[in-house]
């Protein structure tokens, strides 16, 4: 800036020269000081141009101005999808325990004792070491013939059944009622099972 006013001043007097003599011009007091104001500010900023940098003056908050209350993100729930058929586990069934849950000694202890509820023992009507026929059939490898007397039912069920319910399945060539109907109710669960475990050992 200080630079250009002189380059002007000079200019100014190459035209008066180039015109002739003339007389000085006699600046007014105003002008003069317009002038030194002039040439102090274009000093002062060719100072301060190279390091200059911008002072950021922070803007002060009014501490009563309102403020955004933040607004939650609405979950969106997906549909739980209706269980299907292979979701759901399967019940456990009312079926009798496996015969491996019964004890084969106490199971023959069983077999072979007189039950003062019908006077007689198992072993009375039933050959243990024969499929011949005493009263009734001779158990010998029943184990492995039960399996195929009632189609879709294993050997353990089959047997289970002729105990708790003989007439459910008639032996052919035997009649029935011949064997007591109340050995589900004088028996435990566990007693039957331990004589299915007994009759299981006979091969």
């Amino acid at each position: 800036m200080k630079m250009i006013l002189r380059l002007a001043f000079v200019m100014i007097g190459i035209s008066l020269a180039a015109c002739g003599t003339v007389a000085t011009p006699v600046w007014s007091e105003q002008a003069q000081a317009t002038e030194v104001a002039l040439l102090a500010t274009a000093d002062h900023l060719t100072e301060i141009a190279p390091t200059a940098t911008a002072t950021l003056v922070p803007t002060e908050i009014p501490t009563d101005a309102p403020t955004a209350t933040p607004v939650p993100a609405t979950a969106t729930l997906e549909p739980t999808a209706e269980p299907t058929a292979t979701d759901v586990p399967a019940t456990a069934t009312t079926a009798p325990v496996a015969s491996a849950a019964g004890d084969p000694v106490k199971g023959q202890e069983h077999f072979e004792t007189i039950r003062a509820e019908v006077n007689f023992a198992c072993i009375t009507c039933h050959f243990a070491n024969t499929e011949n026929q005493l009263i009734g059939p001779g158990l010998l490898n029943i184990g492995t013939r039960a399996e195929t007397q009632v189609a879709g039912q294993s050997a353990y069920d089959y047997i289970h059944t002729s105990i708790v319910n003989p007439s459910a399945f008639v032996v052919p060539g035997f009649p029935d009622q011949l064997m007591p109907q109340t050995y589900g109710e004088l028996w435990t669960e566990e007693e039957i099972n331990d004589i299915i475990a007994y009759l299981m050992t006979l091969k």
